[in-house]
């Protein structure tokens, strides 16, 4: 299973800070929609227990995540044709 977010989102993010496109401090701030869907649970009789999802975080505060390393998976003579 890959996680939601991998190196290139983090990647992204640090270029456009780079490029001034925004700061970091911008990301410290949920973006309205997610703080509206939030506040959409609360008192919600869909949700009795409110928002239980993913919790906000600023990604590009993220220490750099290590690249995934390649696998490769050996193949047993016993799976090739008899002839090969």
């Amino acid at each position: 299973m890959q996680k939601l977010f991998d190196v290139s989102v983090v990647k992204t993010l640090k270029d456009a800070i780079k490029r001034g496109k925004f700061t970091l401090e911008d990301l410290d701030q949920p973006p309205p929609g997610w703080t509206e869907c939030v506040n959409n649970t609360k008192g919600n009789p869909a949700f009795p227990q409110g928002y239980q999802g993913v919790e906000y975080k600023n990604l590009a505060r993220l220490k750099q995540p290590k690249p995934p390393q390649e696998k490769v998976e050996f193949t047993n003579p016993k799976d090739l044709p008899p002839d090969f």
